[in-house]
């Protein structure tokens, strides 16, 4: 009898001077579960954790960002270790929506600048790949790292007339930003 194994690809889609950032796998699922099992990542996402990392892995196979729209978040490894850290990327909720860009960093790597340079990867990716110009971002008003990071990527506040929600909402011309840095499209 001839037995089946089930590679695990992994796709590259950009590398930066530290992080590889790739299309989600199965091989991300107890990463991903550990990252959102931490109470203090989560309280900034509106998400809920995974039950385990059965549940992480049905979340990646389930993902469809990427047929839907070419694009989607992207799993963030170290590229010394090949450490899971987090993602980063795009996303759209429906054909006719604007594109978000979020992140999600563990915990221990927070205040490295790997969600900055992450997102300075997506943001080129948004560009020169997808041919986007403009993306948007939102962070809980008491995320203020998150919002440094915007800010410091260039997303400028909007106004949130008649948003009573716990999230500030930003906005991003791609056209505006010139330096790309260290980064390589794959």
């Amino acid at each position: 009898m001839t037995e089946w194994f089930c590679l695990i690809d992994t796709i590259v889609v950009a590398t930066t001077a530290r992080l590889e950032l790739r299309l989600f796998s199965l091989a991300d699922a107890e990463g991903f579960y550990l990252l959102n099992s931490d109470p203090l990542v989560m309280q900034y996402t509106g998400d809920h954790a995974f039950a385990g990392i059965v549940d992480a892995a049905r979340f990646i196979r389930d993902y469809d960002q990427y047929r839907l729209h070419g694009f989607g978040r992207w799993s963030l490894y170290l590229t010394d270790t090949q450490e899971y850290i987090g993602f980063c990327g795009l996303s759209r909720q429906h054909a006719l929506a604007e594109v978000d860009l979020g992140f999600r960093i563990a915990r221990h790597h927070w205040r490295q600048g790997y969600a900055t340079e992450a997102a300075q990867a997506a943001i080129l990716l948004a560009q020169k790949r997808y041919g986007l110009s403009r993306l948007i971002a939102r962070a809980k008003l008491d995320n203020l790292a998150s919002i440094s990071t915007l800010e410091k990527l260039g997303f400028i506040a909007t106004a949130n007339v008649g948003n009573k929600d716990a999230w500030e909402h930003f906005c991003l011309n791609i056209e505006d930003i010139v330096d790309s840095g260290s980064v390589s499209i794959v």
